[in-house]
């Protein structure tokens, strides 16, 4: 059981990092949203070797542990609704001093807002518990591997067939393998016709709609799902804004899709359904 977060305990963890000669300390923030954390994406030395951990801050003289956290949470956009119990601690030994870290669990008012946040890349992990950390405690984001093609797959492509735009937008998505297995996008943005012909059509409008608000992503997939719109739909998105969020992975299902819409020949291996 996750112990409350009282006055007492407050006292008592300082006062034991205290006792032990550990003056320097910090907060971790766990957001917790729907049974999922959130992780904020770090970047390491000349932005590579990205690692992921959660929202964090220094404590300040004069601060208390649960004063410092507004602040490590406000940092990327959201705001504590409430503290929700204490997690434990871990200490990151310096070059001249030992850091105590305390992490608590709390919920926040909007987590949507993180999509809105820009620069701030995040993924929603299934459960810290679930984490492996790295050598400085760092917890990672466990990735699952797809599984086949995403559900509703072969309607979509029904659907965009012989529109090169709609074709690099559905491919997009599919590829992606983020969205079409999420039952909060495909319930609510995804109808599939009663007339038995076997297509499946996006509501674009309301899906990116929702990411200012009841969608809540990565900032990764939310600038995914938006290029994926404007190529189906043609609903206007911020290139420099977006495309310099975008993985590796996502940059090379970004080329393949303009090079399809521009009605290119794609690279080998773009798709072998069209």
């Amino acid at each position: 059981m996750t112990p409350a977060v009282t006055a007492g305990l407050l006292h008592d963890l300082v006062a034991g990092s205290h006792a032990e000669g550990i003056t320097a300390l910090g907060v971790e923030a766990a957001i917790g949203h729907d049974d999922r954390v959130l992780l904020i994406a770090e970047p390491g030395p000349d932005f590579t070797d990205q690692t992921w951990q959660l929202p964090a801050g220094p404590v300040l003289p004069g601060q208390t542990l649960t004063d410092a956290l507004p602040p490590a949470v406000a940092a990327i956009g959201l705001a504590i609704s409430e503290i929700t119990g204490y997690l434990g601690h871990h200490d990151h030994p310096g070059a001249q001093v030992t850091t105590r870290v305390f992490r608590f669990a709390v919920t926040v008012t909007d987590p949507g807002a993180i999509c809105r946040h820009a620069g701030t890349g995040h993924h929603w992990a299934e459960d810290l518990d679930c984490l492996p950390s790295d050598p400085a405690g760092i917890p990672r984001p466990v990735i699952k591997p797809a599984a086949g093609e995403p559900p509703l797959a072969a309607q979509l492509r029904a659907w965009a067939r012989g529109i090169y735009p709609d074709e690099a937008g559905v491919e997009l998505l599919i590829g992606h393998a983020v969205f079409l297995d999420r039952a909060d996008f495909t319930s609510r943005f995804i109808t599939i016709p009663g007339d038995g012909d076997g297509l499946a059509v996006i509501d674009w409008p309301a899906a990116i709609a929702a990411l200012d608000d009841s969608l809540p992503c990565s900032g990764g997939e939310n600038r995914m799902l938006r290029l994926a719109a404007s190529l189906t739909d043609g609903i206007p998105v911020n290139l420099r804004d977006t495309l310099t969020g975008i993985d590796d992975r996502g940059i090379q299902l970004v080329i393949k899709a303009v090079l399809h819409a521009s009605g290119h020949r794609p690279p080998s291996g773009f798709h072998d359904h069209l």
